[in-house]
């Protein structure tokens, strides 16, 4: 029986896997009587072999223990929330002298960097592109590859592996054409190009959990591999592992997983099916970004410091969407949005996430607007929340020219209520939203007083006239759920 056991989970960094390909590598990678694993990576790895004991390293000990139960094992999972390349060359230089501990209180990293391992795994990146830690230029790209680089050279030196397996980035959003997705592809090529350069493994793991999610789809529409849209959930952990033991040539093991534990998902995904009721209609928005909002400190607002030409133009009622300057001669460019089950906030009424339509720096601030017709004056509830787990955002609320609300929302904590009046006719909602670092989403919804839906309302993503209420809007549709 293997000695792993249950590990703390990881707030919210990814895995980083590096396997180095030993000559003559063609067969699985397990089959031998004693075994040393080391995984390094951020909260996902701590996750997956963390308290959530369905994690992907749990998933891949209950795969080896099917195909070799008498082998002795040791998997080691190094996850540290938030981290990314650089952290982790951080992490790796300062535990060469004290001791130092991440997500998983049991393994401390100057002890387990210090003993050979027989396989070393590095899946890092997803910090890198969520926080985000690197941009989406070339130059910022090529010293993300030599950081990486640089690690798995000081990681080889400590632990002395047989093996070196780099593993590839997951999903950030369940959209493959999301802005963070298509970096992340990005840096599955560069982690590519480096394993092919040096010989070393490569782990599917990116290619496996999109299979995981694509078949789900096909099961049930509204199906997930993760949790919040980083994390894995127990389908992506063992979409994760699965990957893995791909890579690792178990072919045996990933048998088992999708025989037992995937074949399990698959008949509650076909029950929860004919459970779930209908969304309530997406309401859609014309989103803005690439606005430049340095007026940070620390994690507080200078609201009074961030004002724009935008802003003047929206409380003039003038055409606030139109070709304004912002500065050096640059403008924003809008673009409608439909809330998607692939995004933090998922398809509820009201939510908009800037994932959808950029890769935010920090300091970086964007609008929502929509058009909102009542055939009579409505007073309603506007409801302002975050589904982040991971992110600090100012809001500021306008409701036909008139500023209702500004303050800070962080998770669930911070969520606000505004009270407003709808005007017959056409109404002009517009937020902005000043996003530090990590995650950027937004709920601005419409309720009654009683909190339900006011079913009488159109909304449209296409500007009208406030006072107008003869010209055509563009209706609430459900937004797609199809890969």
């Amino acid at each position: 029986m293997s000695p792993h056991k249950s590990l703390q989970a990881l707030p919210f960094c990814l895995v980083a896997f590096a396997v180095f390909i030993v000559p003559g590598f063609g067969g699985p990678l397990f089959k031998q009587d004693n075994i040393r694993v080391v995984f390094v990576g951020d909260s996902i790895t701590g996750q997956g072999g963390g308290w959530i004991n369905t994690g992907f390293v749990f998933q891949i000990e209950k795969a080896l223990e099917n195909i070799y139960p008498d082998q002795q094992r040791e998997l080691i999972s190094l996850g540290g929330s938030g981290s990314g390349v650089q952290s982790w060359l951080s992490h790796e230089k300062k535990s060469r002298e004290e001791e130092r501990f991440l997500d998983i209180k049991k393994f401390e990293l100057k002890e387990n960097l210090g003993k050979p391992a027989d396989i070393l795994v590095i899946m890092l990146g997803m910090n890198d592109v969520l926080a985000p830690y690197v941009g989406d230029d070339e130059n910022s790209l090529k010293k993300w590859q030599a950081d990486y680089l640089s690690l798995i050279t000081a990681l080889r030196a400590r632990i002395n592996p047989k093996t070196v397996a780099l593993a590839t980035i997951s999903m950030a959003t369940e959209d493959p054409k999301s802005a963070k997705n298509l970096l992340i592809n990005r840096l599955n090529q560069l982690i590519r190009d480096i394993a092919k350069e040096h010989h070393f493994l490569v782990l599917p793991v990116n290619a496996s959990v999109w299979d995981v999610l694509k078949r789900g789809r096909q099961i049930n529409p509204r199906f997930h591999a993760s949790n919040d849209f980083v994390h894995p959930n127990l389908a992506g952990h063992i979409g994760v592992a699965t990957g893995m033991l791909k890579g690792l040539g178990e072919t045996k093991a990933v048998a088992f997983l999708e025989d037992e534990p995937l074949a399990k998902v698959w008949q509650a995904e076909e029950k929860k099916k004919k459970e779930n009721p209908a969304p309530s209609p997406a309401t859609p928005w014309l989103l803005a970004a690439k606005l430049p909002q340095p007026f940070w400190d620390g994690n507080a607002f200078q609201a009074d410091k961030a004002r724009t030409p935008i802003d003047k133009a929206i409380e003039a009622n003038a055409d606030f969407t139109a070709a304004i300057d912002i500065g050096k001669g640059q403008h924003l460019v809008w673009q409608e949005y439909i809330p998607s089950i692939n995004y933090t906030g998922k398809d509820q009424p009201g939510n908009a996430d800037f994932s959808s339509i950029t890769h935010a720096s920090i300091f970086e601030g964007g609008y929502g607007a929509q058009w909102i017709k009542s055939p009579e004056a409505t007073p309603v509830h506007i409801n302002l929340s975050t589904d982040v787990f991971a992110g600090n955002i100012h809001l500021t609320l306008w409701l036909n020219g008139k500023q209702l609300h500004q303050g800070m929302l962080k998770k669930k904590a911070s969520a606000a209520t505004v009270k407003a009046t709808l005007q017959k006719g056409w109404n002009t909602l517009v937020f902005k939203a000043n996003h530090r670092a990590w995650q950027w989403q937004v709920v601005v919804a419409i309720t009654s007083p009683e909190g339900k839906t006011v079913n009488k309302l159109e909304y449209s993503a296409k500007p009208q006239s406030p006072m107008n209420s003869t010209l055509p809007g563009t209706p609430t549709s459900p937004s797609a759920s199809s890969l």
